[in-house]
C-alpha cells in the first residue's frame, strides 16, 4: 500500500531547480549552438566580440545564467500537484498559469525515466501519457524513485484499468537480461546506412560553421593538387574509392555500436503476470510497463549478420507514443526463440506463418524506377571526384542495386487469417510485421495512374500506431483484402485498446 499522501497539493524534490537549470541551459545552448560555436571561435581568435572584451562577455554570460537560474526557481514554486478521487490535477507556469486535469482512466502509459543529471542527484522523472496526444502530457521531472513508483500505482489502481494492479507492477522475474557481448554484436550488425548518413550530416554542419577556419588550413587545395597528381592513374582511383568506402564503413559500424551499447545498456526484460516491463540506458535510463491490450503492432527484425550471430529485434507499436521515447520500445539481441515468446505474451495468437502471398512481379519494376535517383546520385558524386573515370563506381553500384532489388521483392509478402495480419519485407534486413485484425482502425485501397491501368493495387490497413500497406496487389485481390478485413474488424467485436 502507498504511504504517501497524494490528496494534499506537493511540489517536486528541491533537487528539480537543479534539473530545471541544467534543462533550460540545454535548450538554449541547442537552439543557438550554431551562434555560439561561430562567436567562440571568433573570441578565441580575436580576443574580442563586436569590439567587447573577454571580460564584459564573461559577466553577461553570468547574467544569463542568473536569469536561467531565476526563470528554474520560479518553475519549481509554481509547479504543484495533486489526486483527487479519480483525477490527477497539475498547476505549473511563471507568468501564463496551466492548469491541467487528468483523469485516471484517460491514462495511456506511465514512465519512469532518468538522464545523466537525474541519475547524478538521485532523482527520476515521471511521464503521464493519454490517449489523446502523441506526446506525454505530463513530465514530472524530480521523484524520488520510491515516491515514482507510489505515483505510478496510485494511477494506475482503477476500476476500468483493472488489468494494470500493484500486484502487477511488482516484480516477478528477469526474462531477459542482454550481456554486453550481445550490446556489442547488435551494434556491429546494424544496418550501417543510417549512421553513415547522420554522420555525414554532422560532418556536414560542422565544415559549415567552421569553413572560414578549415580554408586557412589549406586541406582542400592540398587535395585537390594531390588528386591532379594521380587522376590519369585508374588503379590509384579503384584504391581511392575502396579506401573512401572502408573508412565510411568503419567510423558508421563504430558509431553504430557506441550508440547501441549507450541506448541498450543493461537491458532487462522483466515479466509480470500481465504486464512485461523494459528498463534499458546508460545516460538516459527508462522504465515501460508494456500491456497487451494497448500493443497496436509488433514488428521482429534481423538481417544476414544478425542471423549469423543467432539475434533478433523485437519492436513494439503502442498508440500515441512521446516521439522521444520511440526508440525505447525495442529489445535487442533476442533469439529467434526468445523472440517469439515475447511476441506471443503480446499478441497470443502469434505463429509463424507458413502459407505467404506474394506482390505481382510490378512491383520489381518499381523497385527499379525507385532505384535510378541513387544510381544517378552515385555517378554524379562520382563524376564530381573522377571526371570521366567516374564509370568505375558502376562496377560495384550496379550489381549492389540489382541485388538489394532482388532482396526486397524475395523477401515481401503478407498472410491474412481470421485474427492475424502478417506483412513481411526488406532488403539487407528482414521484417516482419504483425498485428491483430480487431485492432485495425481503418482499410483503404491506393493506386497510382499506371497502376489503375494495369489493375493493381496496394491496400493500406491503418491502426492507431501506423499504416501497413500490403503492396501491389490483383485489384480484385486487394477489393477481397479489404472486405475481409473489415467484416472480421466488425464481427469480432473487441476493444482496439
Amino acid at each position: 500500500m502507498n504511504t504517501f499522501n497524494f490528496q494534499e497539493p506537493s511540489r517536486q524534490s528541491v533537487r528539480g531547480i537543479v534539473v530545471l537549470f541544467g534543462l533550460n541551459s540545454y535548450k538554449i545552448i541547442k537552439s543557438l549552438f550554431v551562434f555560439i560555436a561561430a562567436f567562440s571561435y571568433s573570441l578565441i581568435k580575436n580576443k574580442a566580440l563586436f569590439g567587447v572584451s573577454i571580460s564584459t562577455v564573461l559577466l553577461l554570460l553570468v547574467l544569463i545564467l542568473l536569469l536561467v537560474l531565476t526563470r528554474s526557481i520560479l518553475q519549481y514554486l509554481n509547479f504543484k500537484f495533486h489526486v483527487y478521487s479519480d483525477d490527477f490535477f497539475l498547476s505549473k507556469g511563471i507568468i501564463n498559469k496551466e492548469n491541467i486535469s487528468v483523469s485516471k482512466t484517460k491514462i495511456q502509459n506511465i514512465y519512469i525515466k532518468q538522464n545523466v543529471l537525474q541519475q547524478l542527484i538521485h532523482v527520476v522523472q515521471l511521464d503521464i501519457e493519454t490517449a489523446g496526444d502523441a506526446k506525454a502530457e505530463v513530465k514530472i521531472i524530480a521523484l524520488s524513485r520510491s515516491l515514482a513508483i507510489a505515483l505510478k500505482e496510485e494511477l494506475l489502481l482503477n476500476i476500468s484499468n483493472a488489468e494494470v494492479t500493484a500486484e502487477f507492477l511488482k516484480e516477478d522475474h528477469i526474462y531477459y537480461k542482454a550481456s554486453i557481448k550481445k550490446l556489442l554484436l547488435e551494434g556491429f550488425s546494424q544496418n550501417h546506412i543510417k549512421s553513415f548518413l547522420i554522420i555525414f550530416g554532422f560532418i556536414g554542419g560542422l565544415y559549415s560553421t567552421y569553413e572560414n577556419f578549415l580554408e586557412n588550413l589549406k586541406i582542400g587545395e592540398t587535395f585537390k593538387a594531390f588528386m591532379i597528381q594521380n587522376q590519369q592513374a585508374i588503379g590509384f582511383l579503384i584504391v581511392l574509392s575502396v579506401s573512401i568506402v572502408l573508412v565510411a564503413l568503419f567510423i558508421s559500424i563504430l558509431f553504430s555500436i557506441v550508440n547501441t551499447f549507450l541506448l541498450n545498456y543493461n537491458l532487462q526484460v522483466i515479466e509480470h503476470k500481465k504486464t512485461v516491463e523494459i528498463k534499458k540506458g546508460l545516460f538516459n535510463k527508462v522504465a515501460i510497463n508494456l500491456l497487451p491490450s494497448r500493443i497496436q503492432n509488433i514488428e521482429i527484425v534481423t538481417n544476414r549478420v544478425k542471423q549469423y550471430f543467432g539475434l533478433n529485434t523485437l519492436r513494439i507499436k503502442q498508440a500515441m507514443v512521446d516521439k522521444k521515447l520511440l526508440k525505447h520500445f525495442s529489445i535487442v539481441g533476442l533469439s529467434a526463440s526468445q523472440a517469439t515468446y515475447l511476441s506471443q505474451k503480446f499478441i497470443t495468437s502469434f505463429t509463424r506463418i507458413q502459407e505467404k502471398a506474394k506482390p505481382e512481379k510490378y512491383y520489381i519494376r518499381i523497385l527499379f524506377l525507385k532505384a535510378l535517383f541513387p544510381f544517378v546520385f552515385i555517378n554524379f558524386i562520382s563524376f564530381l571526384i573522377f571526371n570521366m573515370n567516374f564509370w568505375i563506381v558502376n562496377i560495384i553500384s550496379i550489381p549492389l542495386l540489382s541485388l538489394l532489388i532482388y532482396w526486397r521483392y524475395k523477401k515481401a509478402y503478407y498472410s491474412i487469417n481470421d485474427t492475424l495480419l502478417v506483412v513481411g519485407s526488406g532488403s539487407m534486413s528482414t521484417s516482419t510485421q504483425v498485428l491483430e485484425i480487431h485492432k485495425i482502425q481503418a482499410v483503404a485501397t491506393k493506386q497510382g495512374l499506371f497502376q489503375k491501368i494495369r489493375k493493381i493495387a496496394t491496400v493500406q490497413v491503418f491502426t492507431a500506431s501506423k499504416v501497413t500497406n500490403i503492396l501491389y496487389v490483383k485489384e480484385d485481390t486487394a477489393h477481397a483484402i479489404v472486405n475481409f478485413l473489415l467484416y472480421q474488424v466488425e464481427s469480432q467485436r473487441k476493444d482496439w485498446m
